[in-house]
């Protein structure tokens, strides 16, 4: 994905009064092909530089880590960078004109060297302005943060000073960029550019927004999907503007929100049709798919030798909810022939897309603001509320904030697909896999999200930790069996790494039992060719103590594995108490390449750690009726901080290119814990959550 990066670039300078902005276009490769990555950057005359970040902020720190990848060649003053969220925008798209998004763990991956192309273009330019003013050569001029310095004279200008003058310049075609050993911001602990106004509470997400005229909706939708509302007649009650259908069901709209919501709960609703299933027939139908043939996604080595397998064994992984603290929300305001949308969104491109098809205008005529999120784990892919919203403004002729209930965002989530995994394997003589077979059934996320990348029955994002299994295994075959969807399912934070991931890891495990062989040593012999994965299993288990003495009642989990272009080795300590499972300690060791923030990386592992965990322990959705029963948290428990285990986590920095954490700490964890529960009881855990 990064190999081909090329540091030619077009940029365009637009000078404003003591103002610097550069636009650039990066070829996606060295030799022209692929396609134009671009950023912005300001510097006001007071020496202020604003970061523009084309991706979602989440929680995940990209609005610190992308900033110093600029700053860092920039040579800026870190006290004076500010960050901005980009709206949606050719400018901003992925790498290759891909669209606008975040998600993937892409962010640091794919603008690692743009990003710090775009500053080094700006440090070239503010120099050369700064070497024209004094009448000496541009070579004879250095920087330090926020300053071009003139050595032989002793003279000084300030960025803010140069702003102006800099962007009348030609922009370099390949500026060059520093030396990693010089670096003075990347690598290190520095200040988060978002910190205080989340702390202070002046940061505004999408559901703070408040605009002149605003109206507010509350919006309620058939708990059987794809029913259809039956509105009682009568007279609106006091307070509220409108009741009107949304799809799927309906919308009360009112001054205030709480009006429009006390409202709506009176309203007494008929509902017809929708799909009706429960859980427990979904996994009987899964666990049946897996006895049917799928297309295959990897396959190498001697298919025939699959036909003898002689260990085999079942993994269910149930349907999980984001559960983001921040409920579903947007704001549409449709005045003048043009469209505005505020949403805190992973996928501004297709909002964009679909605002303009609702408003009835072209997308050149629709703006989508990028607020930040409040947590979103793939569920802002989602874009129900933009259809919502733009469609009660465009009737209303005011601007309309829908924001959804707790409840409603329970009953109404894209839930992580359930998914039923097999996997077979025939032994050698030593009690190595000589060949392996893993199947899974499930949905298909690109058949319902993006049908235009789903062919010949084949869904790669539904086998994320198959197609990669790095197991040296002579013979190696991933099938993927294409299973009905029920109720739309969507993207979640790790994808199908984390029962995937769980499912080999638990079979590792198992075939290492079998053999009489310590799950570390059965692990390193299969992962001989695997350097990095080899360097995370040796860090943590050092970490950890594996083979020294463990506290009575406990035992030690390991799992190891890549996602992302992470690689992750992960220890759990467990035992079993009057509440079931308790988990003492994670030891993780990861290797991501080159580290941006490690306050920040090390944070988000430990926060993938504990998400992982949850799912892993606590959470499941469970369907009756076609009606989801979980309507909030009392139904549908997170791991709480009483029950956080102690997390240590080694970073491994290197000179190997980038890539981001968001999901790379979720997969193994509990695959760690459930292979300590096996240690512990001698039962093998065949599903979650984990009991």
């Amino acid at each position: 994905m990064v190999a081909g990066f090329g540091r030619r670039m077009a940029l365009q300078a637009v000078a404003g009064a003591g103002l610097l902005t550069i636009r650039f276009a990066i070829p996606a490769r060295a030799a022209g092909g692929g396609g134009d990555l671009n950023a912005f950057l300001s510097i006001d005359a007071a020496g202020l530089v604003t970061v523009k970040v084309p991706h979602l902020e989440m929680g995940q720190g990209v609005a610190t880590s992308l900033p110093m990848l600029v700053a860092e060649e920039l040579d800026a003053d870190w006290q004076k960078v500010r960050f901005a969220l980009a709206s949606a925008g050719e400018e901003f798209k992925r790498p290759g004109g891909k669209r606008q998004m975040t998600g993937a763990a892409i962010s640091i991956t794919e603008r690692f060297l743009p990003m710090r192309q775009a500053g080094a273009a700006a440090r070239d330019m503010l120099v050369r302005a700064a070497a024209a003013r004094w009448g000496v050569a541009a070579a004879d001029c250095t920087t330090e943060p926020g300053l071009v310095l003139h050595a032989a004279s002793g003279r000084r200008l300030a960025y803010g000073e140069l702003a102006a003058d800099a962007a009348r310049l030609t922009p370099p075609a390949d500026p060059p960029l520093k030396d990693p050993a010089s670096f003075r911001l990347i690598g290190h602990p520095v200040r988060s550019l978002d910190a205080a106004i989340k702390v202070n509470g002046s940061a505004i997400y999408g559901m703070d927004l408040r605009l002149p005229g605003m109206l507010c909706a509350a919006v309620k939708r058939s708990p059987a999907h794809g029913g259809r509302a039956v509105l009682p007649t009568g007279p609106l009650p006091p307070g509220v503007r409108a009741i009107l259908p949304v799809p799927n069901g309906v919308a009360v709209v009112a001054d205030r929100h709480w009006v429009a919501k006390r409202a709506l709960a009176a309203l007494d609703i008929a509902w017809e049709g929708g799909a009706v299933f429960d859980d427990v027939s979904l996994e009987r139908d899964l666990r049946a798919g897996l006895d049917r043939a799928g297309v295959v996604m990897r396959n190498e080595g001697d298919a025939r030798a699959h036909a003898g397998a002689t260990v085999t064994a079942d993994f269910y992984a149930p349907l999980l909810h984001h559960a983001c603290m921040e409920v579903p929300n947007c704001t549409a305001r449709i005045e003048g022939g043009l469209c505005e949308v505020w949403i805190g969104t992973q996928e501004q491109t297709y909002s964009r897309t679909l605002a303009a098809e609702v408003a009835g205008l072209p997308e050149d005529r629709v703006t989508i603001h990028t607020m930040l999120a409040g947590g979103g784990f793939g569920r802002r892919y989602e874009r129900d509320e933009i259809v919502q919203a733009v469609t009660l403004a465009k009737a209303l002729g005011r601007p309309v904030q829908v924001l959804w209930s707790r409840e409603e965002d329970f009953v109404q989530g894209y839930y992580r697909p359930a998914a039923a995994t097999r996997l077979s394997a025939t032994i050698d003589a030593q009690g190595y896999p000589v060949s392996l077979l893993a199947r899974t059934c499930t949905a298909s996320l690109l058949q319902r999200a993006f049908p235009q990348f789903f062919h010949d029955g084949k869904d790669g994002t539904s086998t994320y930790g198959l197609k990669e299994i790095a197991y040296a295994v002579p013979s190696l075959r991933v099938e993927f069996v294409l299973a009905e969807a029920p109720r739309p399912v969507g993207f979640m934070r790790a994808v199908s790494y984390q029962n995937n991931v769980a499912a080999v890891e638990l079979f590792i495990d198992r075939l290492a039992r079998q053999a009489r062989i310590d799950p570390v040593a059965y692990r390193r012999h299969l992962l001989r060719d695997q350097p990095r994965l080899l360097a995370v299993l040796d860090r943590v288990v050092a970490m950890a103590g594996w083979g020294g003495a463990v506290p009575a009642g406990r035992a030690r989990g390991v799992a190891v594995h890549e996602c992302d272009g992470a690689h992750v080795a992960q220890v759990a300590e467990v035992s079993r108490g009057p509440q079931g499972v308790v988990v003492h300690r994670v030891w993780a060791a990861v290797d991501c390449g080159r580290i941006i923030h490690p306050d920040h990386a090390r944070a988000q592992m430990e926060g993938a750690i504990i998400f992982g965990l949850s799912n892993a322990l606590r959470e499941q959705i469970t369907v009756r009726d076609g009606a989801v029963v979980e309507t909030n948290f009392d139904a549908y428990p997170l791991l709480r901080l009483a029950d956080a285990p102690a997390i240590e986590v080694a970073l491994i920095d290197s000179a190997e290119h980038p890539v981001g954490l968001g999901e790379a700490g979720v997969p193994g964890v509990g695959a760690a814990v459930a292979n300590a529960l096996s240690a512990l009881t001698g039962v093998v855990a065949t599903r979650m959550p984990l009991t």
